[in-house]
């Protein structure tokens, strides 16, 4: 895998919420902070394709670069981009723009993960 640095204010989000209890979470085990993020390239961009809370933790952290690595999986590749596209019609851009979107847990599930079961399942049915 080959990796390379980005500053972490030229990261586009891809989803809309952080989970206030993954954040806590990943600053207790700070060694997982350390692992590349991947990213995929949409309209010039590269956006993050998970890994917001991580992210989060190391700009809290004051750190200005991450390692990443592009992900050519095809994991998502079909819901991704309106992933991005909901952030962008929302006035996200970066990771600092997430800093007062934080959820609880059922809160983050409701608003966030049931609504990438919808997306998903729409991509699904649509050949």
């Amino acid at each position: 895998m080959n990796t390379f640095r980005v500053r972490i204010d030229q990261l586009q989000p891809s989803q809309p919420f952080l989970s206030r209890v993954r954040l806590e979470n990943i600053m207790r085990n700070t060694a997982f902070l350390l692992r590349p993020m991947g990213v995929r390239e949409l309209n010039g961009r590269l956006c993050v394709i998970e890994g917001h809370e991580r992210l989060m933790a190391l700009h809290n952290l004051g750190t200005q670069e991450v390692e990443v690595y592009i992900d050519d999986s095809d994991r998502d590749a079909k819901i991704w981009k309106e992933c991005v596209e909901i952030c962008i019609s929302n006035g996200i851009a970066t990771i600092t723009d997430l800093e007062d979107r934080f959820l609880s847990p059922s809160g983050f599930r409701q608003l966030w993960i049931e609504r990438k079961k919808e997306l998903k399942q729409k991509a699904a049915a649509t050949p």
